[in-house]
C-alpha cells in the first residue's frame, strides 16, 4: 500500500496528530485481526481505511481504490503515555479531503469498535498465574 500512496499526486501534507483513544483501537485491531487491515467505514458510502502500524490510507472504492487521505510518518515511539496523541503528517490526495477527514476518523472508531466486539477469538483465553513473592 506504501508504494500506491507514494505513486499518487499529493496536493498538500500537513502535520498532524491522531488523538490517543483512536490510535490505541486501532492498534489493538493491528494486534489483534490483522495487518494491514482494511475495513470500511459506516455512514462513508464507498470510503475504506487500510491501517498498518505506521501508515494509515484513506481508499475510495468507487475510484478504483484511489487514496483519498492518508495518515504517515507515525511516531508511535514519540509519545511517554497511553494518553497522549500521536504526530504524524496527512497527506491530502483529494480537493475536498480536508472535509471529509474528521469524518473519516469519527466513522473508523466506531468500524474499529465494532469490529474488535464481534470478533471471535480463534482460541479461548487463558489465566496465567504469576508466582507470589516470597
Amino acid at each position: 500500500m506504501s508504494t500506491r500512496i507514494e505513486n499518487a499526486p499529493k496536493l498538500r501534507t500537513v502535520p498532524a496528530s491522531i488523538n490517543a483513544e483512536l490510535y490505541n483501537i486501532a492498534l489493538l485491531a493491528t494486534l489483534r485481526l490483522e495487518s494491514p487491515f482494511r475495513i470500511r467505514l459506516p455512514g462513508l458510502r464507498t470510503i475504506d481505511v487500510v491501517i498498518n502500524r505506521s501508515t494509515w490510507v484513506c481508499l475510495d472504492r468507487a475510484m478504483y481504490d484511489l487514496p483519498a487521505l492518508a495518515w504517515t510518518h507515525i511516531n508511535q515511539h514519540g509519545r511517554s503515555a497511553l494518553h497522549t496523541p500521536v504526530d504524524c503528517e496527512l497527506h491530502y490526495y483529494h480537493i475536498h479531503a480536508n472535509i471529509s477527514a474528521p469524518k473519516v476518523l469519527n466513522s473508523l472508531y466506531a468500524a474499529l469498535e465494532e469490529a474488535l466486539t464481534n470478533r471471535v477469538p480463534s482460541q479461548p483465553g487463558k489465566i496465567i498465574r504469576f508466582p507470589l513473592p516470597k
